[in-house]
């Protein structure tokens, strides 16, 4: 049996442009990788029986709304596949979160397969094949962090100065991201993250920058389906966590520090909410 590590990331900045005739819209976001992770379990299957794929959260559908299955699917009819796997997905990673977990547990499912089988395809096709899962795929292949543009599938990878710790705080209620990106379509246009600039700070370590460039622009859309996303925010950057932003299409928010101590006594004032909270830390 082979068990691997599939990582959540957050966004510190998505720009949301054009739609396109796919009905999906071009983005360019900033992704860092974390430490929290779902665990994948990978063995060969001997029976007649097709490949079993479990989960230990029942909520997790299953047929190819889940981006596990979809990413067994296309790895085996791509690389024309014949073995038989059971596969298991230990959840940590909430649902609904704008953290990427069913993103990381395709990307796991594609690396491993391709791992067992012994076949080492090139990075572009790669990417190619994340990218026909899933916008958040791609990234998920590689854990570095990175620019993501296109749907996801352009990636331009850098590194970050400081060592940051991440507390995430999710309202009970998650957020659709079609429900998101439609409400986003139908309201005015707000501010853009300059990335260059916020890039600049996170690999120079100038955090007045990063501040200034955090922006998700489906964050306003996300508050007026959950005001409590606003809330916990605003109630971050209150008690002294400027680096707070809404990851993805929510509804997770998390803050940024380099002092674990207060990160962690800023959890303490969470703790009578009814609310999904880990602290951990960018890869």
């Amino acid at each position: 049996m082979i068990s691997v590590k599939a990582h959540a990331k957050i966004n510190l900045a998505l720009n949301v442009k054009e739609k396109r005739e796919d009905n999906y819209h071009d983005i360019d976001m900033v992704m860092l990788p974390l430490e929290l992770h779902d665990r994948i379990d990978f063995d060969f299957l001997s029976s007649d029986v097709g490949t079993v794929i479990t989960s230990d959260d029942l909520s997790l559908p299953s047929d190819e709304s889940n981006l596990t299955f979809k990413a067994f699917r296309i790895v085996k009819d791509h690389f024309h596949i014949q073995k038989k796997f059971r596969i298991h997905v230990h959840k940590k990673i909430p649902l609904c979160a704008g953290l990427g977990g069913g993103s990381a547990d395709a990307a796991a499912v594609i690396k491993t397969i391709l791992q067992m089988m012994k076949i080492y395809p090139s990075k572009e096709e790669l990417i190619a094949i994340g990218k026909e899962v899933g916008a958040d795929v791609p990234f998920a292949l590689f854990n570095q962090p990175a620019r993501c543009r296109g749907i996801g599938e352009q990636l331009e990878f850098f590194s970050i100065k400081e060592h940051y710790n991440c507390l995430i705080i999710k309202p009970q209620m998650g957020v659709q991201t079609k429900e998101a990106y439609t409400l986003f379509d139908q309201m005015e246009q707000e501010q853009k993250s300059d990335i260059d600039r916020l890039i600049q700070g996170l690999e120079k370590g100038n955090e007045t920058w990063i501040k200034e460039e955090m922006i998700n622009q489906l964050e306003k859309p996300a508050i007026q389906l959950i005001p409590e996303i606003g809330k916990i925010k605003n109630q971050l950057i209150q008690d002294g966590f400027p680096l707070s932003l809404m990851s993805g299409s929510g509804s997770s928010i998390f803050a940024l520090s380099t002092n674990l101590k207060a990160l962690q006594n800023e959890m303490l004032k969470f703790d009578s909410q009814k609310v999904y909270m880990k602290l951990t830390n960018i890869l």
